[in-house]
């Protein structure tokens, strides 16, 4: 198991998840008090209509716009008129939103009609009713959860949708678990009893500190500790963390940055040319299109029978790099990468079964497409959160 540190870099908390000496997942987090608006929930009103776009554009406090897909429109709470599901968005409608996606350059935050609730153990949907387990959780512990849900009353849980997450996994006793259940079930509760007597751009439910919303959506089975060597920060793991120690890091000679390198890994992280083991090396390239990644052998030639070998093995560790790479910089979207080309199908095959098992450890809905015919593998990666680009660059740490 690893360790999360929590340090600030300039004006933001990096979480960085080591396994060993490497980092294997990197994340930036507002500093406490400065979170902006992703999460929260409010009763935003319909500005602009459209149709060409499949969507909406909403104010969500009189200034602030955000986006709505029109196929998210299915189930509305609504507050100046009545809803049919054979309705449809209009002008000045008032309705109730969750902020789901941040701003990117010129577009605008994307909004949801979806209201959720995620927290260390379970996530908990507004609309749909019943219990689902996620499938990394094991069966035996599953049917231990089922037969607690049967010794326990929780007043409201068949109200709302649950999905048990892969943390629960580590709970011996499952309280932790039933009272955030009763805490999500408390507040869509309240939201439903007094959303239509709300005046419009209410804020009914504002996300909790953005650090700790960022490290519930690591596995807790992926580190044994975290260490930070911010008394801020600390405090707020301390009082609202469970299952895992919170350690403050207060050595005045070496600090947590300098101990962990990581000026030096985001350095890496921030360039476009990463080394392989073999002596091969990526370069990536992010457009506005997509994310472009190209994979080189290097000045290492291997000739005759070997070079199969070869090709494949710097193919297999360039598999496990990109997979680590987009975790770490955090990219989305289409990404396309152009491995050595192998001449046989076998060999191909081998490095797709390779890419795609290292793609599913990650948490971001990371999928593997196919290889096109002219032999470039293309991945999607689901957006959650900004690049780390976006915060940092290398010259920050020259």
């Amino acid at each position: 198991m690893g360790k999360l540190v929590i340090t600030r870099v300039k004006d933001r908390l990096l979480i960085t998840l080591f396994e060993g000496k490497r980092p294997y997942l990197m994340e930036t987090a507002s500093l406490p008090g400065q979170e902006g608006i992703l999460g929260n929930i409010y009763l935003a009103k319909v500005k602009d209509v459209v149709p060409g776009m499949n969507g909406a554009f909403l104010s969500i406090d009189g200034k602030q716009m955000a986006y709505l897909s029109f196929g998210e429109a299915k189930n509305v709470l609504t507050v100046n008129r009545d809803w049919t599901e054979e309705d449809s968005l209009h002008q000045e409608d008032e309705i109730v939103v969750q902020i789901t996606g941040e701003a990117l350059k010129t577009k605008q935050p994307s909004a949801s009609l979806d209201l959720t609730l995620t927290g260390q153990y379970c996530v908990c949907s507004y609309w749909g009713h019943g219990i689902s387990y996620s499938r990394k959780l094991s069966a035996g512990k599953k049917q231990q959860i089922r037969d607690a849900f049967g010794q326990s009353e929780i007043d409201g849980r068949k109200e709302y949708q649950f999905t048990i997450r892969t943390n629960a996994e580590n709970l011996q006793d499952f309280t932790p678990l039933f009272e955030e259940m009763k805490s999500f079930i408390a507040t869509f509760r309240t939201l439903n009893a007094t959303y239509q007597h709300r005046t419009c751009y209410t804020c009914f439910y504002r996300k909790e500190t953005e650090v700790i919303s960022r490290i519930k959506n690591i596995p807790l089975s992926t580190y044994e500790e975290i260490v930070t060597d911010d008394a801020d920060v600390y405090e707020i793991l301390k009082n609202t963390l469970t299952g895992k120690a919170v350690r403050l890091y207060e050595d005045e000679l070496l600090s947590l940055s300098r101990l962990y390198s990581l000026k030096t890994h985001l350095k890496e992280v921030l360039g476009r040319k990463v080394w392989l083991p073999c002596g091969g090396y990526l370069i990536i390239e992010p457009t506005e299109a997509m994310v472009v990644i190209d994979v080189n052998s290097g000045k290492t030639q291997s000739k005759g029978k070997k070079s199969r070998e070869y090709y494949l093995k710097v193919n297999l560790e360039a598999a496990r790099e990109v997979a680590r790479q987009l975790r770490l910089r955090n990219y989305s979207g289409m990404i396309m990468v152009d491995f050595i080309n192998m001449d046989t199908k076998e060999d191909n095959q081998t490095l797709l079964k390779t890419l795609d098992s290292y793609l599913k450890e990650d948490k971001s809905g990371t999928r593997l497409v196919d290889m096109t015919a002219l032999g470039i593998v293309e991945i999607t990666r689901k957006k959650l959160s900004r690049p780390l680009s976006d915060f940092f660059s290398q010259n920050d740490f020259i």
